[in-house]
């Protein structure tokens, strides 16, 4: 390596994100690509990444609040889309355009669309011909207003068509197609009367505008989501569903002539309320009829979402239209209807779902595939993934992550996964997926070893599989990974375990009814006699575990009831919420923080991990501890906290010999509160960050014979808070140290520090800069550099973050 380094390559290596709980969040182009919300962002993921396994490519980030839904851009002749649209409660829509590189798929924003007075809660577009152009049309509703946009020429100025007002009505979902003959846009928008509004495009005086055409009632709930398909025969299909568990699906076609037109109506079940003509005045006048099509009764819960399976080009080159219809529900299943051909009565072809666990239903449901792969979004953010294999369906491996605030992570000590700590209130496991055939490599959740009732806050390694977590409770729990995780760590991860390892542990953990403690699970009897309950208690039942052989990463209802790790201990001494903890590297020591507006509640408890004893307490600050770390030697702990001041402790033994702390050092920070502190590889500087803008490196000094820290050179100014700061854990060839900054805004720096600055090397060298979507768009957690985990020469290193945006990152870094 050259004395001086100038660069640093990053690339993504893992993106872990849930999708937004709400409705709508998610679309499955025929591209073969998934867009979803997640947070502020748009998340585009490739299914088909490295054989199958899957990755998310990009975090696209232009909102400024949460994204509600999103819809690729159709134009009826079933093309791989280029556009999609997402929705927010910004107010906004936003147009993005998505292709398809040598490099790789780029995407980047077209256009910011605004005209809602309120958040949106659903979108869609469509390509429309036009005066001999491409125009494009996007729909957005929003509470009560319906709001319509018009892009006349590609890469043409976008103008609001048309806005409207349907008062007292709120609406929650919104179609747009082209009527049969005519070819002109007609859309569908639904709310909670139970009643569908369509509305046309008419032409006058060579001016477009969108008019309002009739009113479908039928429904006795909430309509929570609509779909439009296409016919063989020209027809348009609208399916509708709704709170009040039925699908209904509309035919509007053309009208007929009177003696075609009976023969039709005995045909159809449609009443008389449920039918309607309407005309259009499109440069002609063109008339239709709306009539009730069918009834679809299954689900057991509301139903909210509905998709189309596109129609499947033949052997011939005609594509033809399966009319299979996909739907989801809060009963957590997923439905595929179809028709009968010889009777033409519709029936459900497919039905599956998840079983047990504690979870809500399904928001959203897509085809994929050509019709062989559906995928749903459940309420806790989860993706559903199931395929049609030799006509039996089968779960799939899917992307998956928090859906909300990551806090906290660690890594294994050796590097081998990581352990992520959120709001959401559950931990959850990380690791690569390694295949012999397949040289990529894709890193997947593979346990979720805490489900909790509490919001998780942080977290600390007591060893290679073994942590300590907090949340918003007075207890730390401490866990141990179990037998039938260790060996399907194993298998997916390609690591041999030594037989130790796998030795007296239990099998897995159950969480009893009502309870919050993981309780082990040894092997269970071959035979057990059913008992009858001998308490009301009993009569609950446990969420069980189930072994489970694993050769590939688990679907969501495996990770929900069956990766859980016992939990082995539980320590007392807060009177507080924990916030913060840290474990020395031998795992002989943890130390555990609350959250604190006095002194007295201020302490850092310390541990020990032999026996689990409160060993002593260090009373160096009067408000809550942000964060602490311990240096790579184990000999020294700095803790900084909101009163705006570090602390140093050293290791010492007590009269028992026990391993304890004691306070050496203290100093102020400066102006604002401390976020982040972190020690250099060698142990001998430590870095904090602070809301007011600044990274300082602190190095060892002797004041009247007494040890203290002092600035070491100058600080480091940013452009936003520091929350988040991390040091390489090796120092580089050229005497330097590299580190990494994480901001409020998401952002990720990466600077070498120099110890000794001279003119040609100076003290501070930024090498890299990650924006809002390539890092985080909210408030960067932490930052760890993964351990173990570079080449010979140590010029590559791997970086993971976690952010308020519901994300774990793993980053690639190529020094140069």
């Amino acid at each position: 390596m050259a004395a001086s380094l100038n660069n640093v390559a990053v690339g993504n290596v893992y993106t872990s994100v849930g999708c937004n709980r709400t409705p709508h969040a998610l679309d499955w182009g025929n591209n073969d690509l998934v867009c979803f919300a997640s947070s502020r962002a748009v998340t585009v993921y490739d299914p088909k990444f490295a054989d199958n396994h899957g990755k998310i490519l990009h975090t696209l980030c232009e909102h400024q609040d949460r994204v509600n839904c999103m819809r690729w851009i159709q134009d009826g002749q079933q093309s791989q889309e280029k556009e999609f649209v997402s929705g927010s409660v910004d107010k906004t829509v936003i147009v993005w355009a998505c292709s398809k590189t040598s490099s790789g798929i780029i995407c980047s924003k077209v256009a910011t669309l605004a005209g809602l007075e309120t958040s949106v809660n659903s979108v869609d577009g469509f390509y429309w011909k036009y005066k001999d152009n491409t125009a494009t049309v996007v729909v957005a509703v929003g509470g009560d207003q319906i709001c319509v946009w018009l892009q006349e020429t590609l890469n043409g100025e976008w103008r609001v068509l048309q806005k409207f007002s349907s008062k007292p009505v709120l609406m929650f979902d919104c179609a747009v197609n082209l009527l049969p003959g005519c070819q002109v846009p007609l859309l569908a928008c639904a709310g909670d009367d139970g009643s569908i509004q369509l509305f046309n495009f008419e032409m006058s005086q060579g001016e477009v505008s969108c008019v309002r055409t009739m009113k479908v009632p039928g429904h006795e709930d909430w309509i929570r989501a609509l779909a439009f398909t296409v016919e063989d025969g020209g027809d348009l299909l609208l399916a509708s569903a709704a709170q009040d568990t039925l699908i209904r699906v509309w035919r509007i076609s053309s009208e007929v002539s009177k003696d075609q037109q009976s023969q039709s109506d005995n045909s159809k079940l449609a009443l008389q309320s449920n039918q309607g003509d309407f005309c259009v005045i499109f440069e002609d006048e063109h008339k239709f009829k709306c009539q009730l099509e069918t009834v679809l009764q299954g689900h057991e819960n509301w139903v909210y979402g509905i998709h189309w399976q596109s129609p499947v080009l033949k052997a011939d080159g005609i594509r033809k239209n399966p009319l299979r219809l996909l739907s989801c529900s809060m009963d957590k299943t997923m439905t595929i209807w179809g028709v009968d051909p010889s009777s033409g009565v519709w029936y459900d072809q497919v039905r599956v779902g998840e079983i047990g666990g504690n979870t809500l239903g399904l928001y959203g449901c897509r085809f994929g595939n050509q019709g062989t792969s559906i995928l749903a979004h459940g309420y806790q953010g989860a993706l559903h993934l199931w395929h049609d294999v030799e006509g039996q369906w089968h779960p799939g491996v899917v992307c998956s992550g928090h859906f909300d605030s990551v806090e906290d992570f660690i890594w294994d000590p050796s590097g081998d996964f990581a352990l992520t700590a959120s709001i959401d209130q559950t931990t959850r496991l990380h690791a690569p997926w390694i295949q012999e055939s397949n040289q990529e490599v894709t890193w997947h959740e593979i346990s979720r070893p805490q489900i909790h009732g509490y919001d998780l806050s942080c977290i600390a390694s007591l060893g290679r599989f073994r942590f300590a977590s907090g949340a918003e409770e007075k207890v730390i729990r401490v866990f141990e990974a179990p037998h039938n995780f260790l060996e399907n760590f194993s298998r997916i991860c390609r690591i041999d375990l030594p037989i130790p390892e796998l030795q007296g542990a239990p099998q897995g953990a159950a969480v009893p009814a009502l309870g919050l403690s993981n309780k082990p699970v040894y092997q269970p009897a071959e035979t057990e006699t059913p008992k009858a309950p001998h308490s009301k208690s009993d009569l609950y039942a446990e969420n069980h575990f189930t072994a489970t052989h694993l050769i590939a990463p688990p679907t969501e209802e495996t990770l929900l009831q069956n990766t859980l790790w016992p939990e082995v201990q539980k320590l007392y001494g807060h009177g507080y919420e924990l916030f913060s903890l840290a474990a020395d590297p031998q795992c002989q020591l943890l130390v555990s923080a609350s959250k604190a507006q006095k002194a007295e509640h201020a302490s850092i408890i310390i541990w020990d991990t032999s026996d689990w004893s409160l060993i002593g307490k260090l009373e160096a600050h009067a408000l809550t501890v942000s964060q602490m770390a311990f240096s790579p030697d184990g000999l020294k702990l700095v803790s900084v906290s909101r009163d705006r001041n570090w602390a140093v402790h050293e290791k010492v033994q007590n009269d028992e010999g026990k391993f304890t702390l004691k306070t050496v050092a203290k100093g102020s920070g400066g102006s604002r509160i401390l976020w982040s502190c972190h020690w250099t590889p060698d142990s001998r500087y430590f870095l904090t960050g602070s809301r007011d803008k600044r990274v300082i490196v602190w190095e060892p000094t002797t004041v009247d014979d007494v040890s203290s820290y002092r600035i070491s050179g100058q600080p480091l100014e940013c452009a936003d808070s520091v929350t988040a700061v991390a040091c390489s854990p090796n120092r580089l060839p050229n005497g330097f140290y590299l580190v990494a900054i994480g901001l409020d805004s998401g952002q990720i720096l990466f600077y070498t520090w120099n110890p000794l600055p001279s003119d040609s090397a100076p003290q501070w060298n930024i090498l890299a800069s990650l924006n809002q979507s390539q890092a985080h768009h909210m408030t960067v957690k932490r930052l760890r550099f993964r351990p173990d985990h570079n080449t010979a020469d140590g010029q590559t290193l791997q970086l993971a973050s976690c952010g308020a945006d519901n994300t774990f990152k793993i980053f690639n870094l190529a020094l140069e």
